[in-house]
């Protein structure tokens, strides 16, 4: 019975305590016990798994401390996007697509400007279109720059910030490890030497 919960061992807990029952009968001292008896063998496994919930309370004290830790895992991340994320996203706007429609915008500026230009009358326009088009260049470096530096910044902020995660994952496999090792050292193994064996048959009485 899981301690935190009420309910019986999940599908891993099981297999962790097959696996410790596989290394429990690989132990030097349950092998001698046995000496090769693959029935008795047979007979202790089948009974360990019938008792599983006294085994599994000798190693109590380490599946606490494992439940509490796979219960405490982080959420795996929705669809929003993090701050991070979308900051470096208007950041790469800025560096990559405000440039591209400013000097786009710039160069008709400058074209149209040219064509006026052409006809004396409309030199005026042409000045304007000319300044516009001037303009519309410093934009495109002014956001180019400002896009690049934002995404730098953004990159630095993400390498100074360790994530969790990792740090989680290796308590969680180390308070496993710790478990199985005590269900194995302080669970299986006492419970397999101490099961009782079936008592071996009388010998026939010898005929006169």
């Amino acid at each position: 019975m899981d301690p935190l919960t009420g309910h019986g061992p999940t599908q891993q807990d099981r297999a962790d305590f097959e696996y410790a029952l596989g290394r429990a009968f690989a132990d030097p001292a349950v092998r001698t016990a046995l000496t090769g008896d693959t029935s008795q063998a047979t007979r202790l496994r089948t009974l360990a798994r019938q008792r599983t919930e006294e085994i599994l309370a000798a190693a109590e004290p380490e599946y606490l401390t494992y439940c509490r830790l796979r219960n405490a895992a982080p959420a795996a991340p929705g669809p929003a996007a993090a701050p991070g994320e979308r900051m470096s996203g208007w950041f790469g706007a800025l560096a990559l697509v405000v440039p591209i429609v400013s000097g786009s915008a710039a160069a008709v500026f400058f074209l149209l400007a040219s064509l006026i230009g052409l006809s004396s009358p409309h030199a005026f326009t042409a000045d304007v279109l000319r300044t516009a088009a001037w303009s519309t260049v410093a934009i495109a470096v002014a956001s180019a720059l400002i896009g690049l530096l934002g995404l730098l910044f953004s990159a630095s902020r993400q390498r100074a910030t360790p994530s969790e995660e990792p740090q989680h994952t290796q308590e969680l496999s180390a308070a496993r490890t710790a478990w199985r090792t005590a269900l194995l050292h302080r669970g299986l193994i006492p419970f397999l030497l101490a099961a009782p064996r079936p008592a071996a048959p009388a010998p026939e009485p010898l005929d006169d």
